[in-house]
């Protein structure tokens, strides 16, 4: 049993630090709202920025790369940067 085991805790363990990297999406912001922590894509896509996380600079028609987790259905995002 104990043969199984270790390998079975090493994979569960390989998959949570796989789920916890950051995806990204990149497009234009249609909307933000510093009050409420958020930003909106043209396409629709909201993001709750991550606490800390600076959003001087965002405006609406601005083409950024957004690296965000999702947490609980959540997104959030972790980076947000101009796009190149």
């Amino acid at each position: 049993m104990k043969k199984i085991l270790a390998p079975v805790a090493a994979l569960a363990f390989a998959l949570s630090i796989s789920a916890a990297q950051a995806d990204e999406a990149a497009g234009k912001i249609a909307s933000v709202d510093p009050a409420q922590g958020t930003i909106v894509l043209e396409d629709g896509t909201a993001f709750t920025v991550m606490e800390g996380l600076s959003m001087e600079g965002l405006e609406p028609g601005t083409d950024v790369l957004v690296s965000f987790e999702d947490k609980d259905g959540q997104l959030v995002a972790t980076e947000v940067a101009p796009a190149n």
